[in-house]
């Protein structure tokens, strides 16, 4: 994993835990025989590409992650892959959404049970930076794939205000849904901010991408103490300084398809 700044990472650590934006996919490794079950069925028709027809495994997944030289102006700070569905915490089995039907907006860059497969990784915006960037790949069929990114457009429809409640504290959450970008076969993006009780605020920006049958996202977090709402404005992510690598994201998780 990539050298952090513990200074920096001190720093925020335990507000981004409170409302629970942090998001990782465990110590994966990439199996020995993925190689050999690239999950893609030959084509009928000579010259034509082959189709993919199996969700991508952590090993397929992995190298589609930015790489260093494609996050120009980012530090990415480590990343991991698993097969296979986390398991769930118990921080997970503690907390609540009001109402249950807005959860796919405060889960969208989680995996849900349901996927196969998962990569993540963390960068920040040059050295000294305090919001980071998290891209989780999630890999489904393509039919659960459109399922999910669909659940996810219903809710962002009605949830514009909902709370969630946890261990760590509560919180009261606004959303807006923002112009996607035209990339992959589906696109959403949306900004939320959570207002905690025991003060201070959350904003998160979250782009996501399906491409066949895996779930790009990108979310950008900014986590502040008690402001005003003229300075809280100033902390509010907008996406034009990430749409570059979130375009070159898009372009790694097709050809990981394609492949």
């Amino acid at each position: 994993m990539a050298r952090t700044s513990g200074r920096r990472l001190a720093a925020v650590a335990a507000l981004l835990t409170a409302v629970g934006l942090t998001s990782a996919c465990g110590e994966g490794t990439e199996p020995a025989d993925a190689a050999k079950n690239p999950g893609t069925a030959t084509s009928a028709a000579a010259g034509e590409p082959a189709q993919r027809t199996e969700p991508l495994t952590a090993a397929e997944l992995r190298p589609a992650l930015l790489t260093a030289e494609q996050a120009v102006g980012f530090e990415i700070t480590g990343s991991s892959a698993r097969d296979g569905a986390a398991e769930e915490t118990s921080y997970d089995a503690e907390e609540t959404v009001s109402p249950d039907a807005c959860r796919p907006v405060r889960d969208a860059t989680k995996g849900d049970g349901e996927e196969t497969a998962a990569a993540q990784s963390t960068m920040y915006r040059g050295k000294g930076a305090l919001a980071p960037r998290s891209t989780n790949l999630l890999s489904y069929s393509e039919e659960a794939a459109r399922t999910r990114m669909a659940q996810l457009r219903e809710a962002l429809g009605t949830c514009d205000r909902f709370r969630f409640s946890n261990a760590l504290g509560k919180a009261a959450v606004t959303s807006e849904v923002l112009d996607a970008p035209d990339l992959g076969d589906d696109t959403l993006r949306y900004r939320t901010l959570s207002r905690l009780d025991e003060g201070g605020f959350a904003w998160k920006l979250v782009t996501a991408v399906r491409v066949g049958g895996v779930i790009a996202t990108m979310d950008v977090q900014e986590v502040t103490g008690p402001l005003s709402p003229e300075r809280l404005a100033t902390f509010k992510p907008e996406p034009g300084a990430d749409e570059e690598v979130i375009a070159r994201l898009v372009e790694n998780v097709t050809d990981a398809q394609d492949g």
